[in-house]
């Protein structure tokens, strides 16, 4: 494997600066959180009516720097990272999935499709299981608003109580991000409900939930994620946005993923850049990664940073 290379020069991360060193780590990295997005857009067209960042800025983005497998492969190469999961980019596409498609087909041992699907479309469980045989599809993705009585419905409306029910009985991934950015006991508490009645479904919870680097003695993970760690089938990624959040200050992020892997285990902790969602140079992503777990021991990293993530997106064959 290449070794990583760190200059000073190259670790300013937004506003903060990463004033450590992290060394080749021994093993290939697994990046559990890439958004492949193409400029071609005569054969994939962009939905981003409703970008969160805005309309203008996402075409925009596609059109100077799209998210392409050449691209991703020579930074995966040169990081040192061997493959990864492929996250449908709901801010370009919706649920028009066939760019990722198109890029996992071609790279089958690189790349696995995680995608996202309408729940209250016709058949949208059968389409899941459809693509989960035919396309070695993962599972898919859910992001959602918190209502205005504090609940999360989405979660449980009858189009996605099916999706849950196909994720069970074939072992797929439910990855869910909930809306707005921040940690909320309610949406950990139906999580736990939710994977207590779909105990064979892969539950993965974008940015560690939001969970923000604090203080001891929680640094950030308290009580309420505390509920969830006896639930074997909910997993946690941390991501460069969990790392900004820490303004990138090394004791701060080594506290946060040392909490995460003590209270839920480092086969339920693993690492996601955010490739193409997270505009910040991809080694500078890497390097937070690995400084961020340097104060694991060698097995705990090797899972927080590879194995985890390949074992809950491994293909399922329904």
């Amino acid at each position: 494997m290449k070794a990583l290379r760190l200059t000073l020069a190259g670790l300013l991360l937004g506003a903060g600066t990463l004033a450590a060193q992290a060394a080749d780590p021994g093993f290939a990295l697994f990046d559990t959180q890439v958004h492949f997005y193409s400029d071609d857009f005569a054969k994939f067209p962009l939905h981003d009516e409703h970008a969160y960042m805005g309309q203008a800025v996402m075409t925009r983005r596609a059109a100077e720097h799209p998210t392409l497998p050449r691209r991703v492969f020579a930074d995966w190469k040169a990081e040192g990272v061997g493959s990864g999961v492929g996250i449908q980019y709901g801010a370009a596409y919706g649920a028009d999935n066939r760019y990722l498609l198109s890029v996992a087909s071609r790279f089958p041992a690189k790349i696995r499709p995680l995608v996202i699907l309408n729940p209250e479309a016709p058949g949208a469980a059968d389409m899941l299981v459809k693509l989960a045989r035919d396309h070695d599809v993962a599972g898919f993705r859910k992001l959602g608003h918190r209502a205005p009585d504090g609940g999360y419905p989405w979660l449980r409306t009858p189009g996605m109580l099916a999706l849950w029910k196909a994720a069970d009985e074939h072992g797929l991934v439910v990855e869910l991000m909930a809306y707005p950015r921040a940690p909320d006991p309610r949406f950990l508490h139906d999580v736990g409900e939710l994977a207590a009645r779909y105990p064979h479904a892969k539950i993965v919870l974008d940015h560690l939930a939001w969970a923000m680097a604090g203080p001891a003695p929680d640094y950030g993970i308290g009580a309420p994620f505390e509920t969830l760690a006896s639930a074997r089938n909910v997993y946690w990624k941390f991501t460069t946005e969990n790392l900004e959040h820490a303004h990138f200050r090394p004791r701060a992020m080594q506290e946060l993923v040392q909490r995460a892997v003590h209270v839920f285990g480092a086969d339920h902790v693993m690492w996601g850049s955010d490739m193409g969602n997270t505009m910040l140079p991809y080694p500078r992503m890497v390097q937070a990664a690995l400084v961020a777990t340097e104060g694991l021991d060698s097995a705990q990293r090797r899972a927080v940073l590879s194995t985890t993530g390949e074992s809950v997106y491994a293909a399922a064959k329904p």
